[in-house]
């Protein structure tokens, strides 16, 4: 018997461009997202149905992972519990965006898909299907910009659910100001920069200081400073260098944030297929954590680059055989003279 399993697969639901799924991750050469309904919409779903996907699903896994979650890091030790309800969602559709950033792929920054989920969820709370305590993901494109994204945030929270959203900033959502004035809510802002001019070049947008302002408004209504969470994606060759990061921190103290997020754009990696990353990953993150230590900032690593680091020293086979990490562990174990006089 296989006792590995995650709360995903007991109680998750994700939204996607085409396709609902027990998850929204995606990983190990093209594993994850195992799906539950194809060629979706956003039409009403039947949920007895779903469920019983969602169980035949576990009776597998119980058996030996499923083919899906082979590889993935969110496999644990764990004990189904049998209960048909929904308690985890990712919404991960939308894929209208007010940005342009270079590192986003062509699906993202061309799509235009924007299916309303909110009568969806509406129907799973009436129907006693929901189950009160867990979280709500909205990721996209720009999740503020989902169609009845407000009610929709306003509905999970009411009822007991913490939303965190990964957004631009660009537009401000009041909703999501109250949420975070209840501790109901945390927010992702990719800001990726210190400066207006690496801003324009990332974003290919010119909302730099928009973007400032609705941080600064979203702080002043936080209850709790760390539910602000500032995101610095590395892209070579623009925002790879000290100068840049120590603009960037300049400006997270000047803005009062307490936790920023430093990652990977896997999309980028993808997009020019993954000849073109960061060679000395590894420095530049050295560097984020002696900076954020001396402003007194937490850090936090999201995604791609926790792959890196967590596995550097104790799973290099892993790394190896990544092919999305093959090319990073290769160039950050190059002449480390020549990547500390770049990134200066």
């Amino acid at each position: 018997m296989n006792n590995k399993g995650c709360v995903f697969l007991e109680s998750g639901i994700n939204f996607d461009l085409n396709t609902v799924c027990d998850c929204c991750i995606s990983h190990s050469d093209g594993r994850g997202l195992p799906v539950l309904i194809e060629n979706y919409h956003g039409e009403m779903i039947d949920w007895e149905s779903l469920f019983e996907k969602k169980q035949q699903r576990i009776n597998n896994q119980k058996q030996k992972t499923i083919y899906e979650c082979e590889g993935c890091y969110h496999l644990n030790n764990y004990e189904f519990k049998n209960i048909k309800k929904i308690s985890e969602f990712h919404f991960s559709h939308c894929r209208v965006c007010n940005a342009n950033c270079i590192y986003c792929s062509d699906e993202y920054s061309k799509g235009d898909v924007n299916y309303n989920t909110y009568p969806v969820i509406k129907d799973l709370i009436d129907k006693n299907m929901y189950l009160p305590g867990g979280e709500a993901t909205f990721q996209g494109g720009e999740p503020t910009l989902m169609k009845n994204f407000d009610e929709l945030v306003q509905l999970l929270t009411q009822n007991g659910t913490l939303a965190r959203i990964h957004t631009s900033a660009i537009r401000y959502s009041n909703t999501v100001a109250q949420a975070l004035k209840e501790n109901k809510a945390s927010i992702v802002i990719s800001l990726d920069s210190g400066t207006e001019e690496t801003y324009k070049k990332i974003k290919q947008v010119n909302m730099f200081h928009k973007v400032l302002e609705n941080i600064k408004n979203y702080e002043s209504n936080a209850q709790n400073i760390n539910d602000i969470i500032i995101k610095y994606i590395i892209i070579p060759g623009i925002n790879d260098n000290i100068k840049e990061i120590d603009n960037f921190f300049k400006l997270i103290n000047e803005l009062k944030i307490k936790t920023i997020a430093v990652d990977i754009e896997v999309q980028y990696a993808r997009k020019y297929n993954n000849k073109d990353v960061s060679p000395h990953i590894y420095l530049i993150y050295d560097y984020f954590e002696k900076t954020a230590l001396k402003y007194n900032i937490n850090l936090l690593t999201y995604s791609f680059l926790s792959y890196v680091l967590n596995n550097r020293q104790t799973n290099k086979t892993f790394l190896i055989n990544n092919k999305f990490l093959f090319v990073w562990y290769l160039n950050a174990n190059n002449d480390r003279t020549k990547n500390i006089n770049y990134i200066r």
